[in-house]
Order: structure tokens, then sequence, then C-alpha cells
């Protein structure tokens, strides 16, 4: 049953003795509402407790115990002898009434500022929770050693010494930069220090962190185009201009850079295995790009998200292994070899600038978990981790080599697979003509994910393709995965 109040005045309150909100929050609800949208003016005077008490149907008790809330936050103000009365100072009488649906307010058009405008444009996204089959950048989570996994969780969190359940180093745990300046000089070549390395939530934090950190407003940044996506809004969002860089067989094109755009403060790379091309940056360019950025005093960002899948010979080293006049960022992350709930990354930075880069962390939020810290730490010394990126790897490459063969054989004329020696996805092109973005709603409507060429791009790509992920789809489900997205794709084109 709901209880009005029959005054003239406090037709706005309602009582539902049916509701899971306690009689006392109603009322307070109530009462603040009326005050703030002026329905109750200021210095109009309450009803008396006896008074609204007997009106509502309620305990004097409860309506007294209202009343001193709203005189202890200074909504009402009570005079001897005479009353409880809406403050005076308030002047609330001029204040526009809220208009409602049911209890919620309508949205007021209010005007956001212009480094609003990239976030709102931004095409960076994520699946939150399940996601669809050739969602790119899924690992084989159906495959990932959980129990041992909450082995090393556990042992953390019952580790005697106890600030691993406080907020952890600023830089990151000391324990966890042993084992990635170990992990990065035997798989990627790199010469590095552990205190040079600062623990992030992902590649993400550190792409803001480096902005945050070096670029000003006005700022050019040479940028892979197509490339990462949340990278290049993030530089976009901190006012530089980002001037984007065509790909051709060795990567970047440096020449077209050059001859086109302003010098560079900075430049964003990923010279393993490009994203979302794929293409492997030769060892001629990599050095051509670093004698550029030495003799222009720019920096390098080199995001290494997934350099560990390579199928054919060794992974190859680093852009920052060849980096003799530390200009490279080196940007790596868990979420690709382990899982993206992790929410672990790194960045090799100068060591001058560590301090800098540890106090920005912390101003964004510290982000990481010391006992997640502890328990990958352990894991990697313990032989786990490599032991996990051997096994991954020799499965994602059944699986990319199931997924090219399923496309060629059931999407001819629809989607052709381009090959691939390293990663977690695949190119697949669509004929001329045909819209990427459209293609990638109507296969998601059917329950298939991918990514559409097109949200890489500044501009729209010379061709229309498709972007699939491989490495989290069994090889059992493959072929009616591929069949139906023929089926979807011919029924629609």
């Amino acid at each position: 049953m709901v209880k009005r109040s029959g005054g003239a005045l406090l037709r706005g309150i309602y009582i539902d003795r049916q509701s899971a909100v306690p009689i006392y929050r109603q009322l307070d609800a109530a009462l603040r509402r009326l005050i703030l949208d002026g329905t109750l003016r200021s210095s109009q005077k309450l009803p008396s407790t006896r008074e609204l008490a007997s009106d509502l149907g309620v305990s004097r008790i409860t309506v007294k115990s209202v009343y001193e809330q709203l005189l202890a936050e200074g909504y009402v103000q009570a005079k001897t002898g005479s009353g409880t009365y809406v403050t005076e100072a308030l002047k609330l009488e001029q204040t526009p009434k809220l208009t409602r649906k049911k209890g919620a307010i309508l949205d007021r058009n209010v005007p956001l500022p212009p480094r609003a405008a990239p976030i709102l444009s931004s095409h960076a996204s994520a699946r939150h929770g399940a996601t669809d089959p050739f969602r790119p950048g899924v690992p084989a989570l159906d495959l990932f050693p959980v129990k041992l996994w909450n082995k090393f969780v556990q042992e953390a969190s019952f580790d005697a010494d106890r600030h691993y359940l406080s907020y952890g180093e600023v830089q990151g745990s000391e324990a966890l930069r042993n084992s990635i300046a170990k992990h990065l000089t035997d798989a990627r070549g790199l010469d590095v220090e552990p205190d040079e390395i600062v623990i992030t939530s992902g590649a993400q934090q550190a792409f803001v962190l480096i902005a945050l950190v070096l670029l000003s407003r006005g700022d050019t940044v040479w940028y892979e185009n197509p490339g990462h996506i949340a990278g290049r809004d993030i530089m976009q969002m901190m006012g530089a201009r980002v001037a984007p860089v065509p790909i051709d067989a060795e990567g970047m094109d440096l020449e077209f850079a050059v001859r086109q755009h302003p010098k560079p403060r900075m430049i964003f790379t990923t010279p393993s295995h490009q994203q979302p091309l794929g293409t492997t940056m030769s060892l001629a360019r990599r050095l051509a790009l670093l004698d550029y950025a030495k003799m222009n005093d720019a920096w390098i960002i080199e995001d290494d998200y997934d350099s560990e899948f390579r199928y054919r010979g060794r992974p190859l080293p680093a852009l920052s292994a060849l980096d003799s006049e530390r200009r490279v960022f080196y940007v790596g992350t868990f979420s690709k070899s382990m899982f993206a709930a992790i929410r672990l990354g790194y960045v090799v930075v100068p060591r001058n600038m560590v301090e800098t880069f540890a106090r920005a962390k912390t101003l964004l939020g510290q982000g990481t978990s010391a006992v997640t810290e502890k328990a990958m730490s352990d894991f990697m010394e313990n032989g786990r981790f490599v032991e996990h990126i051997r096994r991954m790897r020799r499965i994602y490459r059944e699986r990319r080599d199931r997924l090219f063969e399923c496309l060629v054989r059931d999407c001819d004329g629809l989607l052709t697979p381009q090959p691939t020696d390293a990663g977690m996805h695949m190119l697949a092109w669509l004929p001329r003509g045909m819209d990427d973005q459209a293609a990638h709603r109507i296969l998601l409507d059917d329950g298939i994910d991918s990514l559409p060429l097109s949200v890489y791009s500044i501009g729209a790509p010379d061709r229309a393709a498709l972007v699939l992920g491989f490495s989290g789809v069994s090889e059992k489900k493959t072929p009616r995965l591929v069949k139906r997205m023929s089926e979807t794709l011919r029924t629609h084109f």
C-alpha cells in the first residue's frame, strides 16, 4: 500500500510500505527532493513532527529522526517555540524544478570540453563477460590452467609477508620486475634492468602514462595506419596531432612519414607483428627508424602485444633490443599470454624517468594488485609461464591452420584469408565494395565476433577486411562456425 501526504504542500511525499527501502529513507529522500526542486521554499515552515506523522501514518520518532538529519545537514533550521523551517540561506525558490520520470531525473544537455570528443568517437572496445568466437585478442581460456594459477594466487594471499595485502610498491613489485627482466632478456633480446620497469594494469595504462608524461598539446605523433585503436585515441585525447603512416612490405613507411608529416615528438609502432595487418618490420627499417628518432630527438613506443606467438622460427628480437639510445618505450602485457582479467602489463622506460612514471601511475590509480604481482612472479620463476607459452604456441598454430583451411573451403568469394606466421588473429579480405562494418554487425547478430579493419584506420582503408581471432576457438568448433559465417554473409550480400 502506498500512503500519500494529504497536505497540499506535501503531495510529493509517497510512503510505499511494500518497498524494501526503509520508511525513514523514503521520507528523507522525499523532503530533500521537495526542498531542492523548490517546492518547499526558503524560510517555509514544515508541518510539526506530530502532524506529519499522523498525516502519513508513521511513527513520530521516524519523522523526528528525519528532521534531525535534515537539520544537521543544513536543509532546515529550528526556531525555538515556532517550529522547523526550510533554511533561509538556500534561496531555492529560484531553482527550476527537476523533471522526473518515475523518480529518474531527465538528462540535461551538458556541454563537454573539446578534449572529450576523441573519447566519444573512439572505436576502442572490449567485450565484457563472455566473448563470441573469433573475437581478436582472446587467448585460449578453455585451456588455461586455472587450478594451477589459483594455487599460486592462494599462496601469494597467505604469504607470511602481509604487505602483499596493501598497495604494494609504486613501481610494481621488485620480484615481478626481476622476473620480467629475465624473460625479456631470454625471449626478446633486451638488455634491461628491473629498476627500468614500471608495472601497469595492462598495455593501455602504459600508453596513457607515456602520453601523460611526454606529450604536449599540438605535438605530432606518427602512428601506424591501420594501427592500435585505443593507443591512437589516447594520443588524440591528450591533444596530440596523430599523423597516419601507411604500412608497406617492410613495416611502417618511414619515407612517406618524412615526406608528408611534421617531425614527430613520438612514433607508435608494432614492429614484431603489426596490429592488425600482421607485417613484421624488416631489420633495415628498424635501424632506419631508430636512426631517425636519434637524429630528430623523437621517442618511440614499441607495442609488443603478442610477440610470444611466432609459428616459424624463433621470436624475433624486439626493436628495443637494437636501441642503444634508450629512445624506445617497450610495452608488454600479460592479457594475451595469460588472460585479460589478470590486469598486468609493463613498460620499460629510461632510468631517469622511472620515478616520474611511477608517480604518474599513482595519480591515475594503482590499478594492479600486489597479490597478483606476487603470484605472477612465482608463476614465472617456477617455469610455468614459459611452459604455458610453449603449449599455447603449438595450440594456436593448430587453430590458425584450421581457421585458414575452413575459410578457404567454405568462404570462397566472400572472405579471403591472409596467411600469418605470428600472433592470435588473421585478416580475411572482403570483396571490393563490401562494407566491413556492416559485415561485422551482421555476423555479430548471429553470435560470431570479429573486428572490421576500418575501425583500426584513420580514413577509409584501401580494401575492407575482417580481423578474426583464432586463438580462442577450438579446432572442433571452427568448421561449424565458419560454415555458419559463410551462410550468414551469403544471405545478406
